[in-house]
Parts: C-alpha cells; sequence; structure tokens
C-alpha cells in the first residue's frame, strides 16, 4: 500500500513537472509572437508594406519554434490549424501579422482550453435587463 502511495506521488510529481514544461514552452512561444507582432507594427505604421527580411527571418523563428512547441502538446487539430496559418501568403506585413495572431489564437486556447467552450459573441434581442440608462448619466443641453 506504500508502495503504491509512493508510486502515485512519483507520477503526479512527473505529471506536474511536464505540465510545468509545457506551459513554459507555451508563454515562451506567446511572448516571441508579441515581439514579433511589435516590431510589424512598428514597420507597418512607417508605411512600408512588404516584410524586410530581417523581419521575415524573425517571423520564420517563431514559426519555427510555433511548430515545435505546438507539436509537443499532442493536439493534432493544433498543429494542423498552425501549418494552415504559417501557409498563408506572407509578403505583407499585415499578412505576417494576421498569421501571428491565429498562432496566438491557437496558442491561447492550448493554455486555456475553457476559452473554447466560451459563447460567441452574440447581440441579444431587445433591452438588457438590469444595465443602466446611459442616457441618465449624460448632461442634456
Amino acid at each position: 500500500m506504500i508502495e503504491n502511495a509512493t508510486q502515485e506521488v512519483h507520477d503526479a510529481r512527473q505529471r506536474h513537472h511536464r505540465e510545468m514544461i509545457e506551459r513554459t514552452r507555451l508563454r515562451r512561444l506567446v511572448e516571441r509572437v508579441d515581439e514579433v507582432i511589435s516590431a510589424c507594427e512598428e514597420i507597418h505604421l512607417q508605411s512600408i508594406k512588404e516584410t524586410p527580411a530581417d523581419l521575415k527571418s524573425r517571423a520564420e523563428d517563431v514559426f519555427s519554434f510555433a511548430r515545435s512547441a505546438v507539436s509537443k502538446t499532442g493536439d493534432r487539430e493544433a498543429l494542423a490549424a498552425v501549418e494552415e496559418a504559417i501557409n498563408r501568403r506572407q509578403i505583407k506585413i499585415t499578412e505576417i501579422m494576421d498569421i501571428l495572431w491565429t498562432i496566438q489564437e491557437i496558442v491561447f486556447d492550448l493554455m486555456l482550453p475553457w476559452r473554447t467552450e466560451l459563447p460567441e459573441d452574440v447581440e441579444p434581442e431587445g433591452p438588457i435587463s438590469g444595465a443602466p440608462d446611459w442616457r441618465r448619466w449624460t448632461a442634456v443641453a
């Protein structure tokens, strides 16, 4: 009995260790994606449309890391979605940014599985009960 309990404790520690490694890997991926998105936004604000070679290289590094990190989760659907995103056209900065945002969404869903269970944003019909009347708080001239 003590042997079984000891083995269960060891198994739980190993599971926890693997989960921590995966979470860290996915967090690092999110950080890398954010860095490249930020660089893309800076370039885009300068009215440059096509992706410069250095930024393209950074994006390719992130794409490679994304493939590796997502494949290690064992989620085949997520990996297929990452591959589909990466296979899109990658000439304009906005196209690179769209791919990075897609990868980021996929990773967030892997990190927080409950996100996929949330209902889509739907506008309710009619007045929302309990909602404040915004007109009451505006100045009337």
